[in-house]
C-alpha cells in the first residue's frame, strides 16, 4: 500500500505498481511477470482543512490518466515493496 507520506517523499517522480503483481509460467517453463506500471504525473495535492486526504495524478500508458487518492491508495505499491521483487525474480 502506498501512503501519503511516501507520495510526498517521491515529489512527483517515479513509478508505482498497480494492483496485484503475479507471475505466470508458460508452456515451455518460461516465467512471465504480470506487473502494471504507472508513472507519477505531477505534484501530490494536499489540503490543510482535510489532512488525511490527498490526490496524486498518474499516467497509465500513453493516453490514460487517473488519480491516486486516499480511497484507492491500497491498490498501489512501490516497486521496492513488490512481493515478486523480494523473491529475486
Amino acid at each position: 500500500m502506498i501512503t501519503k507520506e511516501k507520495l510526498l517523499e517521491m515529489n512527483g517522480w517515479g513509478d508505482l505498481h498497480e494492483g496485484e503483481c503475479n507471475q505466470k509460467i508458460g508452456p515451455r517453463g518460461g516465467v512471465y511477470l504480470n506487473q502494471q506500471h504507472v508513472r507519477l504525473n505531477g505534484k501530490c495535492k494536499t489540503w490543510k482543512t482535510r489532512p488525511d486526504e490527498f490526490r496524486q495524478p498518474i499516467s497509465i500508458g500513453f493516453r490514460d490518466h487517473d488519480y491516486i487518492t486516499h480511497l484507492n491508495a491500497w491498490w498501489f505499491h512501490h516497486p521496492k515493496d513488490c512481493p515478486l521483487d523480494k523473491e529475486g525474480k
